[in-house]
Order: C-alpha cells, then structure tokens, then sequence
C-alpha cells in the first residue's frame, strides 16, 4: 500500500490526503493500515507521557532496567506437600511451599511495579510485603528460636517504606533471613522445645509464619495483578 505525500508536509495535510485514499484500498490494504494506525496512537501516547527528552524519565528507564533479576532463584509452579505423617517434617514443607508461592509473586515485576501502591487507597506494595517477611523470619524464626542476632531492619517503616535502590537488599536481605531461619529450625530439637529468643515452641513458631505468608502471600497475589496491570499467572 503506497500514497504521495509532500516532504516536510505538515501532519494534517498528511492525514488529509491518506483519508482521500481510503476509497482506492482494497479490504487487505484496508486492514493493514488501521494497524499502522493504531500503532502511531500507542507511540503519539508514550510520547506524550514519556518524552525522551526529560532527563527525569530517562533515569527512570534505567532504574527499569536495573531491575534484580532473581534469574538463579527457581519460580515455577510447585505441588503441594505429600502427607508423610511426620508432623514436624510436614509443618516444614509446607512452610518452604508457601514460601515459594510468596516468592513468585515478584516475579515479571520491575522494580518500580514492586514498590507501586497499585491498589488505592491501600499503602501496600508487593515488595512491602518482602519488607514484612523479612522481620517476621527474623523474629519468629531466626532469631525467636535461637536466642541469636536480634533485630529489627525496618522498624514500622516494612510496609508503605522502601526505595528504587532499596529493592535488591530489600529482596537478598529476606532470603537471606530464611536461611538464617532454617538454621534454627534445623538446630531445635523438637516441636516442643521452646526457642530462647521468644520463648515460644517451634510448633507455635511454624504454624505462625504458615498464617504470615499465606495472609501475605494472597495480598501479594492481588496486588501483582494491579501492578502489571493484568491477571499473569
């Protein structure tokens, strides 16, 4: 499909003789140029909300493009736990399946996606859940169970806080307290031995952050969908 049209001619006086064309085109040509047509609209819109000129814009296209890639971390779909009839054994795969299913609700998520509040008025983002999990292993698990290395990262800041360049510790931060987390566990000697840190039994302690992550995990469910703007399972 081929027209003339003046060089350096003015936009309107452009569309103006494509319009006085339409009658010639055959139904093929027809299609082909509504196509053409809606892909100018989408680049005229990202032109106007992203002018390539405004150095605010461009750092944030590389802040897009720094997002963690968790490229070594495995996201794809697990099976639920077996029934093994060990208590102990169970409580624990199942608190590894559910985290694994918090886990990949980060995954397709830019870094600006995981920080954005998608779900008004509600001042939560996916990544300030990661926040939430983070000070929850260490305190029921990491440090509620061994006694050891106490602390507090975020204070009430979990939730609504965190950064463009806080997202890859935020992120490698709460995996590394899930391995701090299973050491302890490892290290109690049963369901009903009490950590010296909370005081509480290493029963109590799995069947809380199965409550943690499930409650977290769902509301990190809805708010990846919000955030991509679609339902990616």
């Amino acid at each position: 499909m081929t027209w003339n049209s003046s060089k350096g001619a003015a936009p309107l006086v452009q569309v103006s003789r494509i319009a006085a064309a339409l009658p010639a085109l055959s139904a093929d040509e027809l299609d082909e140029l509504a196509d053409a047509v809606e892909a100018l609209t989408d680049a005229i819109g990202l032109q106007r909300d992203w002018p390539a000129n405004d150095p605010s814009d461009v750092e944030r296209a590389q802040h897009e493009a720094s997002v963690p890639v968790l490229s070594d971390v495995d996201v794809s779909r697990w099976s639920e736990p077996d029934d093994t009839g060990d208590e102990r054994a169970d409580l624990v795969a199942w608190l590894e399946y559910q985290r694994h299913e918090f886990l990949r609700k980060l995954r397709d998520l830019s870094a600006e996606r995981a920080l954005r509040w998608s779900v008004p008025p509600v001042e939560l983002s996916v990544l300030g859940l990661v926040r939430h999990m983070r000070q929850m292993e260490a305190g029921y698990l990491a440090w509620g169970l061994s006694g050891e290395g106490a602390r507090d990262f975020y204070g009430d800041d979990d939730f609504t806080g965190g950064s463009l360049e806080s997202v890859g510790d935020d992120i490698s931060g709460w995996l590394t307290e899930v391995k701090r987390a299973d050491a302890a566990i490892a290290a109690s000697p049963s369901l009903d031995a009490r950590g010296p840190g909370h005081g509480r039994t290493l029963r109590w302690s799995l069947i809380k952050m199965l409550h943690e992550y499930t409650l977290h995990a769902g509301e990190a469910h809805m708010i990846r969908f919000a955030a991509l703007g679609e339902m990616r399972r």
